[in-house]
């Protein structure tokens, strides 16, 4: 029968899944749930293994009430593959009633994540506290310490400008670019597993490719990471495009650099949702669990014109047979029949009904 256990790591925000790959003779279960406390809160894992769908399914959520200074609590999970490095390529992620869910295809998971006969998905928790309501935010910091903050990470700041005592680099699109590995390991709960997991030493010295990105992309991460704000212009390439602003929140969510993230869902629902960008903008949301960006595409496409020229894109249909999440709250928010969709085969000119 399938199993699942938690394994601890030395972060408090970080624990591991190790999954016990079912075989075709297991009495598989349709749900296995464990319970488990990170960073002061109770969270429930759950696990969907493969059976009437091809794909193998996790999830994460608190349960019970989160720390009451707590503003908001963040869950991210990724893939490892057969080296222990996390494999954020593997799979999508979506929010499913208030839950983080991670959906893999099972035969990408054997492929590239099965070792021994198990899998591990790395799971990590953040939350972000409320200040004190006592304190006015325009109050002077409290200690020293404080005020040498600032300092300190402009100077970190200026090293990586300088590409001075890097200890890792990434080899990108054909470029070497350079950081710190503590520096990162503070930002991305993915790239400290990366950095400081069970693979770590084999990372020490070789530069580490990565893969799906552009430089320029990756790079502007790197800067966010160390200036907490994107570059200025004249200075490094910036996005400057809304595509550039759709492929940084990509590497965002891949590393899960959530206030990088955020600001970036923010700008495509300022200025990137067109009748042309909508449907794509849909599907990112969906992918990459932006709940804000696709309440803003379900708000423009809820003016009745822009609805007219979208809905009857064959781009727009086949978004909806690939995420029948997406199709049924289409169908609740704009008040569509309960009947399957239809799009036109281009190779026989006939019309398939949508599952």
């Amino acid at each position: 029968m399938a199993a699942c256990h938690i394994v601890p790591t030395r972060d408090s925000n970080i624990f591991r899944l190790r999954v016990r790959l079912p075989s075709s003779e297991d009495a598989t279960p349709e749900l296995l749930e464990l319970s488990t406390v990170v960073a002061g809160c109770r969270f429930r894992t759950l696990y969907w293994p493969a059976r009437t769908s091809p794909s193998d399914k996790f999830g994460i959520r608190p349960t019970g009430p989160v720390l009451k200074a707590a503003a908001k609590v963040s869950t991210h999970m990724v893939l490892l593959d057969k080296t222990g490095t996390p494999a954020p390529s593997i799979g999508t992620r979506f929010h499913v009633d208030g839950m983080f869910v991670l959906c893999a295809p099972r035969e990408d998971v054997k492929a590239n994540c099965v070792v021994d006969n198990h899998f591990v998905v790395l799971c990590s928790v953040n939350i972000e506290h409320h200040s004190d309501p006592a304190i006015p935010p325009w109050a002077p910091p409290s200690s020293s310490t404080e005020n040498e903050l600032p300092h300190l990470a402009h100077n970190l700041a200026v090293l990586w400008g300088k590409q001075e005592l890097t200890d890792v680099s990434f080899d990108v699109g054909g470029e070497s670019l350079g950081a710190h590995r503590l520096v990162l390991a503070a930002a991305s709960p993915v790239f400290r597993a990366e950095l400081y997991g069970p693979m770590a030493e084999s990372n020490m010295t070789s530069s580490i490719t990565i893969q799906d990105m552009e430089a320029s992309t990756f790079r502007s991460m790197l800067h966010f990471i160390y200036h907490g704000s994107l570059p200025d212009a004249g200075k490094i390439a910036i996005p400057s495009t809304i595509a550039e602003y759709q492929h940084l929140l990509v590497a965002a969510d891949r590393y899960a650099v959530e206030r990088l993230k955020k600001i970036c869902e923010d700008k495509l629902c300022a200025d990137g949702i067109t009748v042309d960008s909508v449907v794509s903008m849909l599907e990112l949301a969906e992918q990459h669990v932006c709940s804000n960006l696709k309440a803003r595409c379900f708000s423009f496409l809820a003016d009745g014109d822009n609805f007219k020229v979208v809905a009857t894109s064959g781009e727009y249909l086949r978004l909806m047979q690939s995420f029948p999440n997406l199709l049924a709250e289409a169908r609740d928010r704009f008040k569509i029949p309960h009947e399957k969709p239809t799009i036109m085969d281009p190779g026989s000119h006939k019309k398939t009904r949508l599952c």
